[in-house]
């Protein structure tokens, strides 16, 4: 549902990745133009003008939702009333209310509802997901997840009449990172949020946080659509017994590098795409495909709604704690008093 840019980076992922476990039937989109081109490109031949008739049409088992986070409700709601699994785009609600609703609707409903979080699946970042877990590495005392890039905003688009427009739209993704890796519950925020200087935009373009976890890990995100040049993309995790870091220059393209020192010497690696697009198209399979087994085998994804939680939780404190010049924000406030962890 939703047939923009990022369908094609999803539809790459499902006919490589997940495509021994799912089927792409259909497509839907008002934009007559967009889904067509869409579908004649995928060879999708049931398409629909709305969700209501997608939903309704008996055709899927599931749906990928693509669309605006401002036509959540739209969507999720009549798909979890039809019984369909949901795999929802990040982030996968506009606030912490709506992200702790759609939780305990999909659990009510006994559907599966998973969050689009697939900055996991990059290959340097499921390395140091099991470097960390050896028990050499040690406990995790510092996460540090910094992005600099120049990405200005164009006009007309959706994105630049949104007032969460940053940390929304790509930090969610850090955000995620960091309380992946550290594993404990996120307990309080503190974050600034800025506009590139004479933006006429509505929203962020850059944020910085600092979040406190339960058992005193203390996490770090900066991440700037400001930078014109240097661009800058790196991951750090200092333990009790050493340190690792993962890096690349662009987000989502070109060769990555992880380095781990918990020993006498360095190990060092190099994770490189053999063509372009090839880590993305990774991401966006695995996480389909993470989606799809765990709905055969009866089981939680993952990156479930209810992990996604910690997630939302902590942008949602970042959003508030901006708007008060920076002072502490609890996970409990941003999720009204939800339990954050599954």
């Amino acid at each position: 549902m939703g047939t923009g840019w990022v369908a094609n980076q999803h539809m790459a992922g499902a006919r490589s990745v997940a495509a021994h476990d799912l089927e792409v039937t259909a497509a839907c989109d008002p934009r007559r133009d967009v889904l067509d081109d869409f579908c004649d490109r995928h060879g999708i031949g049931a398409r629909f003008a709305s969700a209501g008739e997608l939903i309704s049409s008996g055709t899927v088992d599931a749906v990928v939702l693509l669309t605006p986070p401002a036509v959540r409700h739209e969507v999720i709601d009549p798909a979890l009333e039809h019984g369909l699994h949901v795999l929802v785009e990040k982030p996968f609600g506009e606030n912490g209310h709506d992200a702790v609703t759609f939780t305990e609707s999909a659990e009510a409903a006994g559907v599966t509802m998973a969050v689009s979080q697939n900055f996991r699946w990059f290959p340097e970042y499921a390395w140091l997901s099991d470097r960390l877990g050896r028990t050499d590495a040690g406990g995790i005392a510092f996460v540090e997840a910094r992005t600099f890039q120049n990405r200005p905003q164009a006009p007309g688009a959706w994105r630049a009449e949104e007032t969460k427009l940053e940390m929304a739209i790509f930090s969610v993704h850090l955000i995620d990172r960091v309380r992946w890796i550290a594993r404990t519950p996120p307990v309080s925020v503190r974050a600034v949020t800025r506009r590139r200087r004479g933006s006429s935009l509505r929203g962020e373009q850059f944020s910085s946080l600092l979040i406190e976890f339960a058992g005193g890990a203390v996490g770090t995100v900066t991440s700037s659509w400001t930078s014109r040049t240097l661009p800058v993309n790196t991951f750090r995790v200092d333990t009790d017994l050493g340190s690792a870091s993962v890096e690349r220059t662009a987000p989502m393209s070109g060769d990555a590098t992880g380095t781990a020192h918990f020993g006498a010497e360095p190990e060092r690696l190099t994770f490189a795409e053999t063509q372009p697009g090839e880590h993305a198209a990774l991401s966006y399979g695995s996480s389909l495909r993470e989606f799809a087994v765990a709905i055969a085998e009866r089981r939680t994804p993952q990156h479930s709604a209810r992990d996604n939680l910690q997630t939302m939780g902590i942008m949602e404190a970042a959003y508030r704690s901006a708007a008060r010049g920076g002072t502490p924000v609890t996970i409990e406030e941003a999720l009204y008093g939800h339990v954050a962890y599954a």
